[in-house]
């Protein structure tokens, strides 16, 4: 009688004849990973964003909200985040489609970086944009006195 090779043994071989392609795919996986999140910061994509980021991001969303919300929001993104995590987080929200949270993140904006570049939120779409463009470049110029 024949003896049958064990299911672990099949399994070791299956294992050792391709470690070379899982490895392979691994470290693949692991580059377009880090690619990935290098792009993410060097374009602000805003593909990974860490848990301040995160925190910035749900607190300017309830600007949105009735009024007493939108400022205890903005008292609280204003208080607890960090001037380096909230002002390009509150630059993004100036494209926002409501006015009310443009104009809100617009105030907070003011106040953190002490700048004024003109942004009037119920200005027509192409003024508001070239506004914006001047804080990103006002930030990029300016981010690591914050």
């Amino acid at each position: 009688m024949e003896e049958r090779p064990r299911p672990h043994a099949r399994r070791a071989s299956f294992l050792a004849r391709h470690r070379e392609k899982f490895v392979t795919a691994g470290l693949l996986g692991l580059t377009i990973a880090l690619g990935a999140a290098t792009a993410d910061e060097l374009l602000d994509l805003g593909l990974f964003p860490t848990r301040l980021e995160r925190e910035a991001r749900d607190l300017i969303a309830q600007f949105a909200d009735d009024e007493r919300t939108r400022r205890e929001a903005a008292a609280k993104l204003m208080r607890d985040v960090e001037p380096f995590v909230a002002i390009p987080e509150l630059i993004r929200a100036l494209d926002s489609r409501e006015a009310r949270i443009r104009q809100l993140a617009a105030e907070c904006l003011r106040k953190l970086a002490r700048v004024e570049h003109g942004y009037d939120p119920n200005a027509p779409v192409a003024e508001r944009r070239a506004a914006i463009a001047r804080w990103r470049r006002w930030w990029r110029e300016n981010e690591e006195r914050f």
